[in-house]
Formats: C-alpha cells, structure tokens, sequence
C-alpha cells in the first residue's frame, strides 16, 4: 500500500524510529527519524556576556527494538532538514524529504536487544536509556545567535521553522530498529553556554512539532522481489506477509465464502472463525501481537467515505465497520473495539470470531464486499517495522450456520 502515515496525531502513540537490520524473508529494513523542533521557553533573555559552547541532542528510548537480540552497536548520524515541514501535510513511510548531506553530529550507541524487548513488556518504571550526540558548532552558535524573546522569528513556531526546518537522525551503521520517545522529557536538544562563570542551557523540543519516520525496504533478494508496484496483487510462492511500517499487507478474498451462500437460501451463522495458520514464530523477528481487517476497494486502496454511497454502504453494517485510519475495519462482536487476531505462540497461528460480522455479509450479500487487507494493529502500522510471516495454505474461515425454515401464513 502507498499511503501508510507515521507523522502522529493527537492520541496516537508518539513513536520515532531509526535503524537498520537485514531479514532473511524481507531483505533489508532501514528507518530514519524526521522532527522539527521549538523552544521551550522562548521568554529567555540572554545576558549580554553570554558565549555559546555547545549543542547536543539527547533521545531517550521507549524500548521498542526489532532485528538482532543481542548486544551490537547502533551509528547514528545527524543532518538538517532543508526542506519545511507544513502542519497541514501528512507524512508517509515513502515522503521523501530533502537534507543536508554533510552531517552536523555523529555518535554510536551499544544496544542490547533482549533488554530492550523485556523492558517493553514489562509494566515496571522503565530506566532511562538515551543517546547524546554532540552537534556541530557552525550550527549550534547559529541556533544560539537566534535565541530572542522580543524577536517573532524566534518566538513564533511558523516563523521559526521557516529558519530552522528540522533535524533527521538516520542509522549509518546497525541491526535493529528502535523507537524513540519524542516527548520524553529526556529527549531533547540543549545549547549549552555561559555568562561569566554561570553555566547555563536553552533548551528545544518536539512537541508540538511535526514528526515522523522514513521507510525503507529492499526486497530484492526476497521472494517478494518482483513487488515494485503499489496496489498490486503479488503471490509469493511461498507464503504471505503483513509489514507494520513498510505498508505491507496480504489481500484476503471472501469470494469462496459469497459463492457458498449462494446455494443456501437462508441461514443463521451461529459461530465464524477466521485462522491465519503456519506463522514463523522467530525470536529475532517476533510476529505482530494483533492483526485486523480493512476493507478494500476493487482497485486495491482501502475503502473510504468518499461519496454518498460509500456512506449508505457504511451505515449498512448497522456498526460492524469502524472508520479509522486504515478505513473501515471490523468491529469486534461486542462492538467495543476493532475486532483483532491475536498470536499465539501455542500453535503459532493468529484467530479470531467474527460471527455478526459474516451474519451481516450474508443478509447484505446483494452487494459484494469480497476483498479485505489483513493489517497490523498492534504495533500500529505507522509506528513500528514489525512484520507476520505465515502459510498461504494454512488460511481458514470456519462458518457454523444453522437453516432456518420461513414460518408459512395460515
């Protein structure tokens, strides 16, 4: 799919990534992360002996890692963003943003992915692991000389970011892919400087700020080597795939399902199972915990509330369809939340009961709704690089139906 977003809104989960590892089912893996950032407290007034010393920019680690388990050493490189950041704009996997080649800050972190994966997963106090790197003082003392309260370039964020567009972190050297907390306190960019004796800092953000993670994926060496298309249907020979951050999903066609209806005049699912069986359990490359369904149009592109009819449509599954970000998604039977398949290790298969659901495509089934993407939904598609390798020959959908006889009139 093409349009996968990963710039956060509003109650999302605020997640970064950068790194870079090598899978053996999909190739090479690489992720960068993209900000903008803003004083502060832009009230600060120099005083007028104040000399700049340095800049750093700290991120602090939210423990999401994927690739290698063991400890290895990640290299980061640092460059500015040349191209301004627009609020009204999304930002995909694929946007392609322009930056300064020469880098303004280099550092390398040792990073131990077992730690890391325990500490996700525990709901304990998470300690604090960051990376500092150092920047270029050619921009530092630029940042500094900006730094202005009676200034509006300085205090207005839509005049400041048109100065200072943003920085992106990228991964030169590594084998996992991590997350990075943007709105940690300890995440942040500091200039250090000094009146006198005193020591003292500025410090900048990124709240408030557009961020967002680049993409990357080389499957040339895969089975899915000959995907270079978006929206197109691709069957690998031997299995089949759904990539949170890459916008890889696998296309689920209920054909088979309308055509068996077909030759029943009425019945009453008493029970619907969906199973994606023969997932690779690897430890190095763990499935997505969740996965869902949207729904596709014929076209491949999800299914959104574009005109009148989409609506009519829409309001039809009287609640089983939840517009989200990926579209309409199904409800779980309770209708309290998105209905998901979750993983287990037990079987290595991903399940779930979607019986009001497939009771409603049966009393709809004038009109078809026959494609479906299967897509992660924990992690969030835009905000990990987690992927699910599973069985094309292991896919079922159980239906347990009763025949119903229409009640004659007397």
């Amino acid at each position: 799919m093409d349009s996968l977003r990963t710039s956060s809104l509003t109650g999302e989960l605020n997640r970064m990534l950068v790194g870079q590892y090598s899978d053996p089912d999909l190739g090479k893996v690489s992720a960068s992360a993209y900000t903008q950032f803003r004083p502060a407290d832009p009230t600060i007034i120099l005083d007028t002996d104040a000399e700049f010393d340095s800049a750093v920019l700290q991120f602090r680690y939210d423990f999401y890692s994927y690739g290698t388990q063991g400890q290895t050493v990640q290299k980061y490189s640092v460059h500015e963003i040349t191209e301004e950041l627009e609020f009204e704009n999304e930002y995909f996997f694929n946007s392609d943003i322009d930056i300064d080649p020469t880098s303004i800050g280099m550092a390398e972190a040792s990073i131990d992915g077992q730690t890391f994966n325990s500490e996700f997963d525990d709901t304990d106090t998470d300690p604090v692991i960051s990376t500092r790197i150092t920047l270029d003082n050619a921009f530092g003392q630029r940042l500094f000389n900006a730094i202005d309260p009676t200034d509006t370039l300085y205090t207005n964020f839509l005049y400041f970011k048109e100065q200072f567009k943003g920085i992106a972190v990228l991964s030169s050297e590594g084998d996992k892919v991590l997350g990075l907390s943007h709105l940690d306190p300890e995440t942040y960019l500091k200039v250090y400087y000094h009146s006198g004796s005193t020591a003292k800092t500025a410090t900048f953000v990124f709240a408030s700020a557009i961020i967002f993670s680049k993409i990357d994926a080389d499957r040339s060496a895969t089975e899915l080597a000959g995907l270079n298309s978006f929206f197109t249907d691709y069957s690998p020979a031997s299995a089949r795939y759904v990539q949170s951050g890459t916008s890889l999903v696998t296309k689920l066609d209920l054909t088979k399902y309308y055509d068996y209806i077909d030759t029943i005049p009425n019945i009453v699912v008493n029970s619907a199972e969906l199973v994606l069986g023969g997932v690779d359990p690897s430890v190095e490359f763990k499935p997505l915990r969740l996965v869902s369904m949207s729904l596709l149009d014929l076209d491949n592109r999800y299914n959104e509330l574009d005109t009148r009819q989409d609506t009519l449509d829409f309001i039809s599954f009287n609640g089983l369809l939840k517009v989200a970000d990926l579209s309409k998604q199904f409800v779980s039977d309770d209708q309290s939340k998105v209905f998901s398949m979750s993983y287990s290790t037990f079987n290595n298969s991903y399940s779930g009961f979607p019986t009001l659901f497939f009771q409603q495509l049966f009393t709809l089934r004038q009109k078809r709704y026959p494609y479906w993407a299967i897509v992660s939904n924990d992690p969030p598609m835009g905000k990990a690089v987690t992927r699910t390798r599973f069985s094309k020959d292991d896919i079922k959908l159980r239906i347990y139906y009763s025949r119903s006889t229409p009640t004659e009139n007397p």
